[in-house]
């Protein structure tokens, strides 16, 4: 037997293992999860006995998830077709966001992101490879994380110094106000340096590639405005996804004041930034345990508004691929 008939004979074998691998990391995120709702609630009859359904919240937590998904798709857009890509309808975004969201939950949310995101442009007709759709998402994840973090520095200053609602949330605005701004002055340098790399890896990967688009180059770098534009979408984006959260805890009756879902939110958002299971799950909900927890929510609560989090959140995201379906379908 041939060298070659032995590699083929091992070729069905990759897919199989990531399937695995996969299954695996899923089954590991559904145990910790399991494991922390069971921790917080042993008793799964008082999670029932909480739940105090209201539709008006549930229908507000679908609009939320919308705008965040607008917002969101807005800025994707910009970033790509400011840093050179190829110019796409908006309904390609938007499917693309919600779409990749959904398969994140059961499969990886940073390769969904890295590569996902990628192909979605490709199939939808995009001129440019991969490698420009991962510097332009590496960006965005700089902000989605830069933000959660400052505001994790807000939610401490909360609950050491400040003393009163007004107060928490004039400092509030004040870190919002902040992060614009610095989001605006930052993006511009970040992409020069982004799209340099990019450059220089592709180049050095892809000799003969070098003169054949010429919009790799750092000769268009992201313009003032539209860094600006991309701050204000970043705040917004988070914004919404606070409110989102909001929503999703009082349709089932987790009675949550502004201070303490804005001080549980980054943390729960930064720990689904560093999830290694598929779509964060277990992390995520460790990361909104250990805050809601810190803002003094009963345990029951808080394992009422996990599970509720992880099932809403990702129905929405369904029902919103399913809408944006038709629209983002090449036109005949």
């Amino acid at each position: 037997m041939t060298s070659t008939e032995h590699e083929d004979e091992r070729e069905p074998t990759r897919p199989r293992a990531g399937w695995t691998l996969a299954a695996l990391k899923f089954l590991a995120g559904l145990t910790i999860m399991g494991g922390v709702v069971l921790w917080l609630a042993p008793n799964g009859g008082a999670l029932l006995e909480r739940v105090d359904f209201n539709l008006r919240y549930l229908l507000l937590g679908f609009v939320c998830t919308t705008l965040a998904s607008f917002v969101a798709a807005a800025r994707w857009k910009l970033m790509v077709e400011a840093m050179g890509g190829t110019r796409l309808r908006y309904a390609v975004y938007f499917h693309g966001m919600t779409l990749t969201r959904v398969l994140g939950q059961f499969s990886s949310s940073l390769v969904m992101d890295l590569v996902g995101r990628g192909v979605v442009l490709r199939s939808a007709g995009s001129r440019r490879g991969l490698g420009h759709a991962m510097t332009q998402v590496v960006l965005e994840r700089i902000y989605d994380i830069f933000l959660p973090a400052i505001m994790v520095v807000w939610a401490l200053a909360v609950h050491r110094a400040l003393s009163s609602t007004h107060e928490a949330a004039i400092a509030f605005a004040g870190v919002c106000l902040v992060f614009a701004a610095v989001a605006a002055v930052a993006l511009w340098p970040l992409s020069r340096l982004a799209l340099a790399i990019y450059t220089r890896l592709r180049n050095w990967r892809q000799p003969a590639a070098r003169s054949e688009d010429p919009t790799d180059h750092v000769s268009s770098p992201i313009s003032r405005r539209d860094a600006v534009l991309v701050g204000l979408y970043s705040l917004a984006r988070y914004l919404c996804v606070v409110a989102q959260f909001w929503m999703v805890a009082l349709a089932i009756g987790v009675r949550l004041d502004f201070t303490a879902i804005a001080s549980a939110t980054p943390i729960g958002q930064l720990a689904a930034v560093i999830g290694i299971t598929p779509g964060a799950l277990g992390i995520q909900e460790v990361g909104w345990a250990g805050g809601l927890r810190w803002v003094g929510v009963d345990d029951v609560a808080i394992g009422l508004f996990v599970i509720s989090v992880r099932v809403l959140v990702t129905g929405y995201f369904c029902v919103l691929t399913a809408l944006s379906y038709p629209f983002a379908r090449e036109r005949g």
